[in-house]
């Protein structure tokens, strides 16, 4: 097949998950012979994958970028058209079904989330803290929001609508659309996430802590990950005073950069266990493994708003596991799962004592964490490749064609 990404494929970036997933999808799916097309605006490596075609995008500030963008995408639609053209934005997905449907034969749409829960859950935690005693936002900004999110909404359903198929990273969001959207389910497959078994992988322990600066015996705990209201790091934090009043040596990597960094760091100093914690900020993904591999457990204490109503496909719960790492995550639809099937134990969410427990029940047992670690390793490695990803998302590319059978 001969595929267009709309959605930019940008040099990886670990804040954001989503550019993860196009990097892995594209090679992946490139492996399985087909011509994909994409737009960048920096030197990306595809393996020298001869069958992926990159579209530079001169770089600049947002109206500049966009506008570059329109003026590439506009003349390779002019010139090519293609089989498929895939993207996860619901913004491309509304105008290539408008304006691109004579040049792309498919539409498929992929979701991982419901874009309006995260931004409520983003503005609701940016007023906590901008406007901790406000018992009221102002008419306007009532106003402005609403007819915002209307917009947003249109935007979305008629984008799912224009489309063909539309891949849900997890069984929840497809419930979400056929109940909430109207979506008939046909058109809905469920694909999940998944890790690049060949970049993580277990490596030996004491030489990545001397890579990365690392003390060799002190004990070591990992979050990785975007820093988001939904991941729940702020109960990691919770829950450091009471690890540490049985390992007061323990120490905690936090792996990652975004939008609640700044709090979360706060909440260390405020509750005195800054001196514990490692923020390190955005890492390069291919030196991701290295701060798994140099931990003793890793975490993700998910919470339960967001996650609960559409479950999860847990990108970082496949990469810890892919490393040979125990895990300690929230019981949410979809970790549970992971957690029950491969390496790991599921604790309460939002609940600082029974993560702190779960993770003392590893730190405890050297032997457990073994066990864990290989179980985990031999599942993610079977079920949650990329490549097997992939084939599934080429599977369901193909069967958009049947009708034409």
């Amino acid at each position: 097949m001969k595929m267009l990404f709309l959605d930019m494929v940008r040099p990886l970036s670990l804040a954001d998950g989503s550019l993860i997933h196009r990097y892995e999808l594209v090679s992946n799916l490139a492996r399985l012979d087909n011509e994909v097309h994409i737009f960048t605006v920096g030197e990306i490596s595809f393996s020298n994958l001869a069958n992926v075609h990159s579209h530079y995008v001169s770089p600049g500030n947002f109206l500049s970028l966009t506008v570059n963008y329109l003026k590439i995408s506009i003349r390779l639609l002019g010139s090519e058209t293609f089989d498929v053209l895939y993207t996860r934005n619901p913004n491309f997905g509304f105008l290539a079904g408008l304006f691109c449907k004579s040049r792309c034969r498919r539409i498929v749409y992929e979701l991982n989330g419901i874009p309006e829960d995260e931004k409520n859950l983003l503005r609701e935690k940016s007023e906590e803290n901008e406007f901790p005693h406000a018992e009221k936002k102002n008419n306007f900004s009532n106003r402005y929001f609403s007819a915002h999110a209307r917009l947003k909404l249109f935007i979305l359903k008629k984008a799912l609508g224009f489309s063909d198929r539309i891949i849900a990273v997890t069984p929840g969001i497809k419930s979400n659309l056929k109940k909430g959207y109207k979506i008939p389910g046909e058109k809905i497959f469920v694909v999940s996430n998944g890790a690049n078994t060949f970049l993580f992988q277990p490596l030996e322990q004491e030489t990545c802590r001397k890579e990365l600066g690392l003390d060799l015996k002190t004990p070591f705990v990992c979050f990785v990950g975007n820093l988001a209201p939904w991941q729940g790091v702020e109960y990691l934090i919770k829950a450091a005073s009471h690890i540490l009043s049985t390992f007061p040596e323990c120490h905690f990597l936090i792996v990652g950069d975004g939008a609640m960094k700044h709090n979360l760091m706060k909440l260390s100093r405020e509750l005195e266990v800054e001196d514990k914690f490692i923020f390190t900020g955005v890492i390069a993904y291919d030196r991701v493994p290295l701060y798994i591999n140099a931990s003793d457990i890793c975490t993700a204490p998910f919470i339960f708003a967001r996650n609960a109503k559409i479950g999860l496909s847990p990108l970082k719960l496949y990469e810890y596991m892919a490393c040979g790492k125990p895990v300690v995550a929230s019981n949410i639809s979809g970790v549970y799962e992971v957690l029950e099937a491969g390496g790991g134990i599921p604790v309460l969410p939002e609940n600082p004592k029974a993560l702190a427990e779960g993770i003392l029940k590893l730190l405890e047992n050297p032997d457990l964490r073994m066990k864990l670690g290989s179980k985990g390793l031999s599942y993610v490695t079977e079920n949650y490749s990329w490549y097997s990803v992939a084939k599934k998302v080429n599977e369901v590319c193909k069967s958009a064609f049947e009708t034409e059978k």
